[in-house]
């Protein structure tokens, strides 16, 4: 007879097609902008400026959408976890304040804040997938999402006008 628990750490570990599809929809803004912002193309140069404004709310909002993705585990804990968790709800929320103090920044020092951000994310939700605290999968979907995020970011920073 086959082992279900197998069946189910397989499931676990599979990214839902859902989630890898609109995690690769939601890289779009980022690659249209750092590649604006680099190369002023497809658009004109003069647009270069706009781009990197939306580049920074774009990442801010994602940042903290991140934030969000981690209270969302937590508050599915039981009860008496859940009140006990302060170094998950903590890390729930900085991800949305590193956003807010990204936007009060501007040119390259709000993409590298942003940057930084988003690695510290990285860490911290590699971190809760291996800890059984987020589905294994999430770790290898923020892998890959987080990298092409950081190559637009960087790319922005090192091409972009400043």
């Amino acid at each position: 007879m086959p082992d279900s628990s197998q069946d189910t750490n397989e499931a676990d570990a599979a990214i839902p097609f859902p989630a890898l599809a609109l995690g690769l929809a939601g890289l779009i803004p980022f690659v249209a902008t750092a590649v604006q912002i680099s190369f002023g193309w497809p658009l004109s140069p003069r647009l270069t400026g706009p781009a990197l404004y939306h580049l920074t709310i774009y990442g801010a909002v994602i940042l903290s959408f991140l934030g969000g993705v981690q209270w969302g585990y937590v508050a599915m804990q039981p009860a008496r976890e859940r009140l006990a968790s302060w170094r998950r709800y903590t890390f729930a929320i900085l991800p949305s304040l590193a956003a807010w103090g990204a936007l009060w920044l501007t040119g390259r020092n709000s993409l590298l804040l942003l940057a930084g951000a988003f690695v510290l994310a990285l860490f911290y939700d590699l971190w809760t997938a291996s800890a059984g605290e987020a589905p294994r999968w999430y770790g290898r979907l923020r892998l890959g999402l987080t990298a092409v995020v950081l190559v637009c970011l960087l790319a922005a920073i090192q091409l972009g006008p400043f």
